[in-house]
């Protein structure tokens, strides 16, 4: 992948996820913090087309006349105050339009394991994390961990999804889709303006924690995870070294369980433990299972439909 192309790539991943919160901003009548983000937008979104027509012969499907009207029709709709329009455009064709982009450049491009990001993930967590050791400092084996049922893919936002199988049974973390979009309406639903301090089972990616965080900035946030192959891809394919440097979230690797049922135990009635509900299906151990199944009662439910 050259320089310019992943100039292209990384930008757009930024540009989606901005554009996305702001789609729902719109979509709740909170028109004053959408317009915000979309101004805040509108140089990236300049860059972006600029770049993708100069480089026409690599993205040999994008029509520069059509790029340009939507763009036109996009500055209309809010010169005129019409939010339902503006909005529609954003989410069914500006959006779609990058995220199209993107799945260009996806196809015509690799995954590229960066060690050195890997390395220097670890060393944040192996530091500020609890329950971790020097051990983890070994290369990550992913032919050992495909062969295990793991697997990361692109999502055509342009940020990684992972993958695992459990007693037979193949699951996504994370969409496939606009996984950040995903993240921040889970993270919203969870969060709540008084909470001063969050607990939490499963890192996944890290992206719903990242919302989290974002939207309850002064809230201490503690995540559990019993699975290292999960950390792990998330060290090797995301920047989740950037979540950890802030001294208020905390990963807890915890194997055995012991630290989250101890923590359980003295917990406050009136708090509560918010799970990641594809982390949980991820859980290898019987007793991790039953020890948080009952804060997800509908989990039983469902394992009958």
């Amino acid at each position: 992948m050259t320089q310019n192309i992943r100039d292209i790539f990384e930008q757009n991943t930024l540009l989606i996820e901005q554009l996305d919160k702001a789609v729902i901003c719109f979509r709740r009548q909170l028109n004053d913090k959408a317009l915000s983000m979309v101004a805040n937008s509108f140089d990236q979104i300049k860059h972006a087309v600029e770049a993708i027509i100069e480089d026409r012969e690599y993205f040999n499907l994008v029509s520069t006349d059509s790029v340009l009207e939507m763009l036109t029709a996009i500055l209309e709709a809010q010169k005129n105050r019409d939010y339902i329009l503006l909005t529609d455009l954003l989410e069914l064709q500006l959006i779609s339009f990058l995220c199209g982009v993107q799945e260009l450049i996806i196809s015509k491009e690799e995954i590229v394991f960066d060690e050195d990001k890997y390395q220097d993930n670890i060393a944040v967590l192996i530091k500020k994390g609890i329950g971790f050791s020097e051990l983890i400092l070994e290369p990550i084996n992913t032919a050992q961990l495909l062969k295990s049922g793991y697997r990361v893919e692109f999502t055509s936002s342009g940020r990684m999804t992972l993958a695992a199988e459990n007693e037979g049974a193949k699951f996504y973390f994370h969409t496939n889709s606009k996984v950040k979009e995903e993240a921040y309406l889970l993270a919203d639903y969870w969060s709540r303006e008084e909470k001063l301090s969050y607990t939490l089972y499963g890192i996944g990616m890290g992206y719903h924690i990242s919302e989290l965080h974002e939207l309850a900035p002064k809230a201490k946030i503690k995540i559990y995870e019993a699975d290292l192959n999960v950390i792990m891809l998330a060290c090797a394919f995301t920047d989740i070294k950037k979540l950890f440097e802030d001294d208020s979230v905390t990963l807890v690797y915890d194997p055995e369980f012991t630290k989250l049922k101890e923590e359980l135990l003295n917990m406050p009635s009136e708090d509560m433990i918010y799970i990641h509900y594809p982390s949980y299906q991820n859980i290898r151990k019987k007793e991790g299972r039953k020890l948080l199944e009952t804060y997800i009662p509908w989990s039983k439910t469902i394992e009958f439909c």
